[in-house]
């Protein structure tokens, strides 16, 4: 009898985990921080400059194509923000709704991981999507 319940909780936290992985990649995908991206760009462009030599010519026009790139990439996905968005609340009811059902076979010590790793995703997301609102901002 116990052992069809650990399969259960199994599965229900391997869906969990897959939903969260797919949640986040599509998030970083779609909806980023254009300044995080931008950071790491030219993070990214200051390393390849170096290693390859490039000169501060090459450098401003590498830059000014990626930033017209991010630009139009952004204006691609603004229009499906909405969808999105609504997809997103959906998500968000189902993994409740599977959290509560998997908190029932977890310890009480266990619930706790549970509560502080969502809090701690959540916390993440928020930032996420607040940083993704300033930029579809400044863009508007």
């Amino acid at each position: 009898m116990q052992r069809p319940k650990l399969v259960a909780a199994l599965v229900v936290l391997g869906v969990l985990i897959a939903g969260i992985a797919l949640g986040v990649a599509a998030d970083r995908v779609v909806c980023d921080s254009r300044h995080e991206r931008t950071a790491d760009s030219r993070a990214y462009w200051d390393r390849i400059g170096k290693e390859w030599g490039l000169t501060t010519a090459q450098r401003q026009v590498i830059d000014s194509l990626m930033d017209a790139q991010r630009e139009k990439i952004t204006a691609i996905y603004t229009p499906l923000r909405p969808s999105l968005d609504s997809a997103s609340a959906r998500a968000h009811e189902v993994s409740d709704s599977t959290m509560a059902h998997l908190r029932l076979v977890l310890t009480p010590e266990q619930r706790e991981k549970l509560d502080t790793m969502r809090a701690e995703m959540r916390r993440r997301e928020a930032a996420r999507r607040a940083r993704r609102d300033e930029d579809l901002a400044k863009i508007r």
